[in-house]
């Protein structure tokens, strides 16, 4: 361990970031953060630490592994590239490029393998790229506003700034770690932080599993957990950006709560180390803590006295863990092919309860089968289950789905969908459902939308319309669709509610948000009909009628015949006859 300024860091040293590691992560406002240490800096007018950096290197000749801080390190590489390029002076260039970019005899300072390799290098030179990952997309935003902000520089003090930074930048320090044993750097990774900057535990528990490779297993498997863990990290970064696109947004995994540790907890719950001899976690509450503190540690301390068994589970774990990653992906990626794919996850926005369950099926290879007595697949009975019981009922009895989960090695697919259909039956049978749906407020229940599509289809199907396809259902949602009041939510101004039927006030507040008073309509036009009357919705030509959705063109059509107002009478008949359609749609 030792202090040096960022120049004597970087001397003598071909820095490399390992395939294995992490894609780019860091922001504009990670970037801001580094621009604001340098002026802190330069204001002090001495030496200011950076941070710390843990590196492997076999030998002196070999090149210098960066364990950790290869996101500030690959963004100074960036920053120290723009400045060193703006300067006029040549010699003063060459001296900077020389020693933090480019070595005339060792050549790149600093490198980025793997898939970032040629594309970084390519950013650095100047030429044109296209990203083809979210890392490359950040390591390009990073970039460019990197550039931007040193322009900004050259416009406010010109050379002279220039140079300040790049003599300031030199003269700042760092605390640097240099391990010959990469498993021991990576081991040393999680000692640092633990006691400083909070990990993610997917970080802890790659630290942990290569730990024991490196102590019982002369590090045999060091390399090959730190690969898989790079894939695993690489199919989330991606799962993330798929989720997060407009038309495909996923609410469930969009949200920035949902981190690696998320799916890390899900395998957990789907993991069966029985075989090992290891006992399986039998927590369905489980929190990543606990997957880290009451399964993983206490089985590798259990196993690390047997190498043929330590090894066989650390395999087995690590590359089961890469596999589920890749399959919460691919099951993403789906939603772009495959329409009941979509409805499922970004239209119903799955269960997070159910993720464990749908994940381990699509490993198998089994959501697409049926069994012989229901010829739905396991995709649509996982559909029916999150829509009847986590959706409409609004219950979570994760405890049930932990157990089915539990069981897959010794289950078929048949008693999986009995499996299924016994939960819904028991949390929600078909009585209790057409009750909830026709005599319950439906306005904020998170399966009102999903609901409405079906009756879409339905009416579009009555009309003798095209139902909507994957196409049609993506531009749909990506242009807004929001939930409609046909009787407005605030009457007062509107209308009289005595003359559509409603005893009084308190009357209209108990229908208002039923079902039948519901519909599917574009964010815009929603905006539009504000709080007018159904009269007024249904006649303007730029309200009800302006609407691609085919169910609200049938309700104007319906409202358009002689002596036919929408009132409480057939707001309750709407709710009965789509709590109908429901009912045979989502049966048991």
């Amino acid at each position: 361990m030792s202090t040096k300024t960022i120049e004597n860091f970087f001397t003598g040293k071909t820095l490399v970031i390992p395939s294995y590691q992490r894609d780019y992560a860091w922001r504009e406002r990670n970037v801001d953060d580094l621009f604001a240490d340098v002026e802190e800096a330069l204001e002090a007018g001495g030496g200011h630490y950076l941070g710390t950096f843990i590196l492997s290197q076999t030998d002196k000749a070999a090149p210098v592994h960066v364990v950790d801080g290869q996101q500030r390190l690959t963004t100074l590489t960036m920053l120290l590239d723009a400045l060193i390029a703006v300067l006029q002076d040549p010699e003063v260039q060459q001296h900077y490029r020389n020693v933090f970019i480019r070595h005339p005899v060792s050549g790149f300072k600093f490198r980025v393998l793997g898939d970032n390799e040629e594309f970084f290098r390519s950013l650095l030179e100047g030429q044109p790229v296209q990203a083809a990952s979210d890392g490359q997309e950040r390591l390009q935003a990073a970039h460019r506003w990197i550039r931007q902000r040193v322009h900004a520089l050259v416009q406010a003090g010109g050379q002279e700034t220039i140079k300040r930074w790049l003599q300031c930048i030199s003269q700042m320090e760092v605390l640097e770690f240099i391990e010959p044993n990469e498993g021991k750097a990576i081991r040393m990774f999680q000692s640092v932080n633990d006691r400083g900057v909070p990990l993610a535990r997917m970080d802890i528990v790659k630290s942990l599993l290569v730990y024991y490779s490196n102590r019982y297993l002369d590090a045999q498997l060091d390399e090959h957990i730190s690969k898989q863990f790079g894939r695993a990290f690489r199919s989330f970064s991606r799962i993330k950006r798929l989720s997060g696109e407009p038309g495909f947004k996923i609410r469930q995994i969009d949200r920035d709560a949902f981190r690696e540790d998320d799916v890390l907890r899900y395998h957990y719950l789907a993991f069966d180390a029985s075989g090992m001899g290891v006992a399986s976690g039998g927590d369905y509450s489980a929190t990543s803590d606990t997957v880290l503190e009451t399964f993983l540690k206490p089985a590798l301390t259990a196993l690390r006295a047997d190498k043929e068994r330590l090894e066989k589970f650390i395999l087995s774990y690590t590359d089961d863990l890469t596999s589920f990653f890749g399959a919460l992906e691919q099951l993403v990626e789906r939603t772009r092919t495959d329409l009941n794919a979509y409805l499922l996850w970004v239209v119903q926005d799955l269960s997070a309860t159910l993720y464990p369950l749908t994940i381990r099926l699509h490993l198998k290879s089994w959501t697409t089968l049926s069994s012989p007595r229901d010829s739905r697949s396991l995709e649509e009975l996982l559909a029916l289950v999150d829509l009847r019981v986590f959706k409409l009922r609004g219950t979570n009895p994760q405890a049930d789905i932990f157990r089915i989960t539990r069981e897959l090695n010794t289950s078929t697919v048949q008693t999986v969908a009995e499996d299924l259909l016994a939960f819904c039956e028991r949390f929600m049978p078909d009585q209790l459902m057409r009750s909830r749906l026709v005599d319950e407020d439906m306005y904020r229940n998170p399966a009102v939308q999903r609901l409405l599509l079906q009756v879409e289809q339905e009416e579009r199907s009555a009309v003798g319309e095209v139902p909507l396809d994957l196409e049609a259902m993506v531009s749909l949602v990506r242009e807004g669709l929001t939930v409609e009041h046909m009787l407005p939510q605030d009457p007062d101004n509107s209308f009289d509610i005595g003359g559509y039927g409603f005893a009084d006030s308190t009357d209209y507040e108990l229908m208002k948000h039923r079902l039948g008073n519901l519909l599917l309509l574009e964010g815009g036009i929603n905006s539009a009909c504000n709080n007018r009357t159904v009269e007024a919705k249904v006649t303007a030509p730029n309200l009800y009628r302006a609407s691609i959705v085919c169910s609200v063109r049938s309700v104007a059509a319906k409202c358009a015949q002689p002596l036919t107002r929408f009132d409480r009478s057939m707001l309750s008949g709407r709710s009965t006859s789509i709590a109908s359609q429901v009912a045979s749609n989502w049966h048991l």
